[in-house]
């Protein structure tokens, strides 16, 4: 079994949620299946079959924060997960590591659970560790920090939309590395490029326990076909 995350980002309408929650609650799945439409759309999941995700909040409760979104909210209104740190909140919005880490402080406070991204872009690529030590940082100082047993995302910057992946072999290095920093409490995904071709292969690294899925998981029929599949 693992866990399989459709993040839509700035995708998606009323209609289109309507028609995707039909047909994937009509898919069998063994897997912990999470969907992280936009944020105005998340009261369409009300009848959906599996979890229910956002794809960002605040490190506040509440307060004269406009436009943001609060994890208490995010919680009572369904959401079991949060996607804190994706690869485009920190190159577009410039999200710090510190933030990023008080965010996934507020979601493990409501109880909910944070999937937290990180990974390297085409130009780091040959210094991959060190981008994902520097981005890690405040969860390998801060002990016990990962107790709750949150998600991690490795998503390679490159490979996001561009159809390319790391090689199996290197996927199975990456998430060794990873796996020494951090323990073997978190879940570790992988994102970037996935599809209905390729996720099996991804799935049966060592170390690798789901998957985070962006344009695939736009297309219903190819997201039912990932999370249906049973040789994970």
């Amino acid at each position: 079994m693992g866990i399989i995350v459709a993040n839509w980002k700035m995708n998606g309408n009323p209609d289109f949620a309507d028609n995707f929650i039909e047909e994937i609650n009509a898919a069998d799945s063994e897997n912990t299946v999470v969907v992280c439409p936009p944020a105005p759309l998340l009261g369409r999941f009300r009848n959906f079959r599996y979890d229910v995700g956002a794809q960002n909040c605040f490190c506040e409760e509440k307060g004269a924060f406009t436009g943001e979104n609060s994890p208490r909210l995010l919680r009572e209104i369904g959401c079991k997960y949060v996607i804190v740190g994706h690869s485009e909140r920190r190159s577009i919005f410039h999200e710090t590591d510190d933030l990023i880490f008080k965010k996934h402080l507020a979601v493990v406070a409501e109880n909910m659970i944070p999937i937290v991204c990180i990974g390297e872009n085409a130009e780091n690529r040959d210094n991959r560790e060190k981008v994902i030590s520097d981005q890690l940082s405040f969860f390998l100082n801060n002990p016990g920090s990962t107790d709750k047993t949150p998600c991690f995302a490795y998503e390679p910057v490159w490979g996001i939309g561009t159809g390319l992946i790391p090689s199996p072999e290197e996927i199975e290095t990456i998430f060794a590395f990873i796996r020494n920093l951090l323990g073997d409490k978190v879940s570790l995904l992988y994102g970037g490029s996935v599809n209905a071709k390729n996720s099996s292969e991804i799935l049966s690294r060592k170390n690798v326990d789901g998957l985070l899925i962006g344009g695939a998981s736009l297309k219903a029929d190819e997201f039912k076909k990932i999370i249906e599949e049973k040789s994970f």
